[in-house]
């Protein structure tokens, strides 16, 4: 299990290699001085704390290679500062943010083999200046994607987060409007996890051409 322990003044929270278990704590968006965090290789769990987002003077946030779920929260567009977002080799999904991809001081942004499955305008343009990396999701016009069979097997679960609706706050109020049509989107993606087609159903015009 997580727990973070770091002075409130301190600028680094470096968790690497340790084998935690767990979710990341709300807590740590009280941590208002920190620059870096890294939790990579570790064995986390759960969702993503929407708290996170308060941390608006980190320039580093690493979750990669965990067992973490659930969508990107909408808070992670208030990290005016954010250079480096790396969340690859999860088990993350639903809609990558359009908030997230406004961030003008991002440099990477690495979501790699994961399971989005939406992905907008301004991530697009992300991806074609090679600031994004979305290869081995389930975004089904893009090349290098997880095959249909294992998209479908995956969203066959229960795709759920304790608290759901905080995904969707915002805390720095940006962009409050685009937040209730994802949301919107990612219900309808839950919605259709009960069956092996859910994945097809995303896009019926790619079911008609299977």
């Amino acid at each position: 299990m997580v727990t973070v322990m770091v002075n409130r003044k301190s600028k680094y929270s470096y968790f690497l290699y340790d084998r935690f278990t767990g979710p990341i704590p709300a807590s740590i968006g009280n941590i208002k001085y920190l620059q870096e965090v890294l939790f990579l290789n570790n064995q986390l769990t759960g969702c993503l704390p929407y708290q996170i987002g308060k941390l608006n003077r980190a320039t580093v946030f690493d979750v990669g290679y965990n067992n973490l779920t659930g969508p990107i929260p909408y808070s992670f567009g208030c990290l005016d500062k954010m250079e480096q977002f790396n969340l690859a080799r999860n088990k993350f999904f639903g809609t990558i943010p359009e908030i997230v991809c406004e961030i003008s001081s991002l440099k990477n942004l690495s979501l790699s083999y994961n399971f989005f499955t939406q992905v907008g305008p301004k991530c697009r343009n992300l991806i074609k200046r090679n600031i994004l990396d979305v290869r081995m999701n389930c975004i089904l016009d893009l090349p290098n994607q997880k095959t249909p069979l294992e998209c479908a097997n995956f969203f066959m679960r229960k795709l759920t987060c304790p608290n759901s609706k905080s995904m969707f706050r915002i805390p720095c109020g940006k962009n409050p409007n685009r937040v209730r049509l994802d949301q919107e989107q990612l219900e309808d993606e839950q919605a259709q996890a009960s069956s092996p087609v859910s994945y097809w159903a995303l896009n019926p015009d790619r079911i008609q051409n299977r």
